[in-house]
Parts: C-alpha cells; structure tokens; sequence
C-alpha cells in the first residue's frame, strides 16, 4: 500500500494479496491468546495513529508501509491518550491503503476462517447532523459494486456492514458514548456471523442475509469517509487510534487482552515511552522475517 507523493499526485500501490497466504503458515496458537509480548504483533496490519512522518505519513508497523493523512488531518494532544490522530477538520480523512485481492476488501477471499477489524475511536456527536450518513471506517462494504466491511452513522444510528459476494451481515450497533474513547472491534466468521466487542466485552451478534456482489470496484481503506466518494458530507469527523486487522477471527479472549493492553499502554505514559523503542524494533524485525519468508517463496 506504499503512498507515494510526487509531483503533485498520489499513488496507491496496493497491498499485497499475499498477507493471507503467508498467515496462514502460522502455528495456530489461538488457544494460548494473542503473543505475549505485544498483543498487536501478530496482526495483518497495526497502525498505533500517533505519530506522523513529515506531516501526513502514519507507519503500518507490520508491513512498514504507510497510510496517509490527507485534507487538514493532523496529530492532536488528547487528555487521555497523549497523541492520537484526528480528522475534525472539515473535509479531512485518512486512506490507509489499497487492499486489492486480500480478505479485507473481499471478503471471499478469507482463508483463515474470517477477520477482525479494531480500533479506539473518540467521537463528538454534535459534529454530525441527524439526518446524515457519515462514515467512520469503509474497505467497500457499504457499496453494492464492492465488497468488504464498513462502519458508518446512518441517519441516527450506528451500523456495521460486511459484504460477500452472494450474503451482507447487517447490524445496528447501540449508541456509543461520544466524547469518551471506545474499544470498538468487530469479528467475521466466514459464512456464519458478524459480532461486536465494546471495550473488551461482546455485545452482539447477527447473521447473514442473501445479497449480490458480483464486483469488487472499490478496495482502498479509508478512515473518516465512504472508499467510494469523497463529499465531505458523508465523512465523520473523528479522532482514532490503534488501528488493527487480522485475516482470521480472534477469540474472547484475545479481544480483552488487547483492550487492556492498549488501555494500559495509553494511560500510563512512563510506560510508553519505555516500552516505545522496543515495540518499534519487534515489528521491525517481523517485518525482516516476513521479507525474508517472501524472497525463499519466489525462489
């Protein structure tokens, strides 16, 4: 998903379809919960949103490469988070990347059972009206020319959406709390249910209904707007951090471990600053493995 900016444009290059095929090489452990050490490090992708490289670069600890900061995004102090990325001002968002031919803009093409999609998010009610529909996170499953999960505030309620190709999973989520930060984490089982966690704790679940998706025409990853247009009425304004996928449903479990985690790592600042550096050289050295996993592949 490399952003690049240069002269003028930005190019998208897409994710590798191969996050799935490499995972799935992986001793499934999901008994034993998520990696001691971090519960993150084990994730398809993992962007902590709390730092910005030359003003709009927000790095995917796991595969190194970035998503972008577009339109007036930009990193603010929180009162309980330190720093965190936001998209308050008008007609800003954030694209994460392009996830062509992988589980999380197709969902048929899961191999590992499903996904799971994670974040903590701080959202202030009174910059949306009633009456809009304003998207908080969307890989293209709002759209009936594309596939993929969404989450969006459709005229007064929460919804979250999954689309395959022959079935859409549909729930309306409870009013989240506004001006407070929230756990909120959504888990796919291929070909049975879509459930929602809320700070740790499972809330509800819903199964799927018969649906059409012939085509996959939108696979980029956006925060703060639909993946398919950019109005600046369809986007909500929002403050987000410690963005996660997984190409594979995670347990109860793992989904309160890495609440507590996040929990505990943000509101003890001593802590971070510590445990920063050698978070950061954990990933790096994945990412190292997985290079090397890749080239011994293509040999």
């Amino acid at each position: 998903m490399l952003l690049l900016v240069a002269l003028g444009f930005i190019q998208l290059l897409p994710v590798s379809g191969k996050d799935s095929n490499e995972n799935a090489s992986k001793k499934d452990d999901t008994d034993k919960g998520i990696l001691t050490s971090n519960p993150f490090l084990d994730a398809t992708h993992f962007w902590p949103l709390e730092v910005l490289r030359s003003g709009i670069f927000s790095m995917d600890f796991v595969t190194g490469h970035s998503a972008i900061v577009l339109q007036g995004g930009e990193l603010v102090k929180d009162d309980k988070f330190q720093e965190v990325i936001s998209t308050e001002k008008k007609g800003s968002y954030i694209i994460a990347g392009d996830f062509k031919e992988t589980c999380f803009s197709n969902p048929d093409s899961c191999i590992m059972g499903g996904m799971t999609i994670s974040f903590w998010l701080k959202l202030n009610d009174t910059n949306i009206n009633k009456t809009q529909d304003a998207y908080i996170i969307s890989s293209g499953g709002q759209s009936k020319k594309s596939r993929g999960f969404a989450f969006l505030y459709f005229h007064g309620r929460y919804v979250a959406c999954l689309s395959t190709r022959r079935a859409q999973w549909k729930m309306y989520v409870p009013k989240i709390e506004p001006n407070i930060w929230n756990n909120i984490v959504f888990v796919w089982k291929k070909g049975e249910t879509l459930s929602y966690y809320l700070n740790g704790s499972f809330v509800e679940e819903t199964y799927s209904k018969p649906a059409y998706r012939p085509s996959v025409n939108y696979t980029i990853l956006t925060i703060g707007r639909p993946n398919n247009a950019i109005n600046v009425e369809f986007m909500y304004p929002l403050r987000m951090c410690a963005l996660a996928l997984w190409d594979r449903p995670l347990k109860k479990d793992q989904i309160e471990k890495a609440y507590d985690n996040i929990k505990k790592f943000h509101e003890q600042p001593d802590l971070k600053k510590k445990r920063r550096s050698k978070i950061i050289k954990e990933f790096a050295s994945k990412r190292r493995l997985n290079k090397i996993r890749r080239h011994v592949i293509h040999l």
